[in-house]
């Protein structure tokens, strides 16, 4: 079973993360060269892409795809170009071609994300001075369609009757801003439904659809709202997941992918620090912890038992007013919380999962710490804790699953490479994400560089980093009882993003 996979974008969360499980999982795989993809806001070069899939893809392929980055070149240039809707339609034709080759297509694309600050990084260069106003707009606009009732979305439709009724508060933002703007967004809501056709004409076997950062209240939510009504109404909520996350989505796929080849569902029981806080919304969500859960779960081909299989621990918070990393060092913790997680993962004998969910953007550093000091079994047990909580979720059940696989004989497992995925983990999300990332991003501006760019000293910094880090490699390297040469990149050339490589 050959899986050829066409990833969100180039970086290593996005790319190696899922390289590196399937080469523990034992699977045949084929990518393209990582020239061929592109460079954060440079798109690859779509229509390589598109030959290279008709020039590679084979009968009885699984496929799995971003959409993002076969119509647009990556995540970043899906937010800022401009290509137009018949161009994407033109494009959108190579998956009926490729279906005639008796091949499973499963396919991510993301609900474009609406960020509450200003900064064009990532975004359209007027992000940068009107991307909060824009953002506060967007959120009244949803409250407007939500008052209305309105279901089949139109903007160029109805706009301009929002626009009128707020002329003062908006005036000062140009018109082309807000024109542009959401021209992006039905340009995207539009994409979305026509590949929800593609799913109900059963060209596309499996459709994952992410909100990519989002928060509760926004236009992201209410238009995957009105997504999920259409899925609804056609009968798909079997074929198409609608739930967070964007760059953990392949690994969902794989998860499924599995599943499906194995024709079984793996059971998980879940597990809440806090379970009185699982209908909170955490930052980036948009909806309760609880709902995310089970929408990753069954994406991924999996169920949800009250005594599964596996263990999914999750270790959530009860507070998120200061839910990012950087704060962690002022929370007030209680430490019985802790012993509780010992207590629960040293009394199992399933595979165990943990996805640390406590803060946004890096490790929960006391759990870390605590886990490593005990003599665990890190073949059958898994940890991650990076970014958001649905790229949590989406790695560590590929993780379960995989172990779970494994375990069960399904799959002969790498443990080398499961050792070492899970050292890369530990070393990243506690040891770069929780702490030196911090440190490097202070240190840094004596270099010239900033919070957006390592570029004048990136040498620098990859040598300062790798020092720093060495205390963290370690301590996971004890703990796995392992010993490993370490090197570090940054893929986007800046601090928010690390490649760590163990060899």
């Amino acid at each position: 079973m050959r899986i050829v996979y066409l990833p969100l974008d180039e970086r290593f969360c996005t790319r190696e993360y899922f390289l590196m499980f399937t080469k523990i999982a034992g699977l045949d795989i084929l990518t393209p060269p990582r020239e061929l993809l592109g460079s954060k806001k440079v798109p690859a070069d779509t229509d390589a892409l598109e030959n290279w899939l008709l020039e590679n893809v084979k009968t009885g392929d699984s496929l799995i795809i971003s959409l993002d980055t076969l119509i647009h070149g990556g995540l970043i240039p899906s937010r800022i170009n401009l290509i137009r809707s018949e161009t994407i339609r033109d494009r959108l034709k190579i998956f009926s071609i490729l279906k005639d080759r008796k091949v499973e297509i499963y396919l991510s694309t993301t609900v474009t994300r609406i960020p509450i600050y200003n900064s064009a990084d990532e975004e359209p260069d007027y992000w940068e001075y009107y991307g909060e106003t824009l953002s506060d707009m967007s959120k009244e606009f949803a409250r407007y369609l939500e008052s209305n009732n309105i279901e089949n979305l139109s903007y160029k439709d109805i706009l301009p009757e929002f626009l009128s009724e707020n002329e003062e508060r908006y005036q000062h933002i140009p018109k082309w801003m807000i024109e542009d703007f959401f021209w992006r967004r039905e340009r995207n809501y539009n994409i979305i439904r026509e590949v929800i056709e593609l799913v109900n004409e059963e060209i596309i076997d499996f459709l994952n659809l992410t909100l990519d950062d989002n928060s509760a209240g926004s236009l992201s939510v209410y238009e995957a709202q009105q997504h999920r009504n259409f899925v609804k109404k056609l009968g798909l909520e079997e074929k198409i997941s609608v739930h967070p996350g964007a760059d953990e989505t392949s690994l969902t796929l794989l998860s499924r992918f599995l599943c499906s080849k194995f024709q079984y569902a793996p059971s998980f029981e879940l597990f809440y620090v806090h379970p009185e806080s699982i209908n909170l919304i955490p930052p980036y969500e948009g909806y309760p912890l609880k709902e995310s859960v089970e929408n990753h779960i069954k994406a991924a081909g999996a169920q949800i038992k009250s005594n599964g299989e596996i263990l999914l621990l999750l270790n959530n918070t009860i507070d998120y007013s200061k839910y990012e990393v950087i704060y962690q060092d002022e929370v007030k913790v209680n430490e019985e919380e802790y012993e509780k997680i010992l207590m629960q993962i040293l009394k199992e004998n399933r595979i165990v999962g943990i996805a640390d969910i406590r803060y946004g953007n890096g490790a929960d550093k006391r759990l870390v710490e605590k886990l490593l000091k005990e003599s665990l079994d890190w073949k059958r047990m898994n940890y991650a804790g990076w970014n958001t909580v649905s790229n949590t979720l989406g790695t560590v059940i590929i993780h379960s699953i995989i172990q779970y696989f494994g375990e069960k004989g399904y799959l002969k497992l790498d443990m080398e490479e499961l050792l070492k995925l899970q050292a890369i983990f530990f070393i990243e999300h506690w040891g770069y994400q929780a702490d030196i990332r911090q440190k490097l991003r202070k240190d840094c501006v004596t270099k010239g560089c900033n919070v957006w760019t390592l570029m004048p000293a990136e040498k620098w910094a990859e040598e300062y980093t790798c020092s720093k880090l060495l205390p963290y490699k370690n301590a996971v390297e004890k703990a796995l009882r392992k010993n490993w040469e370490m090197k570090v990149f940054f893929p986007w050339h800046r601090s928010f993003e690390v490649g760590i490589i163990l060899s």
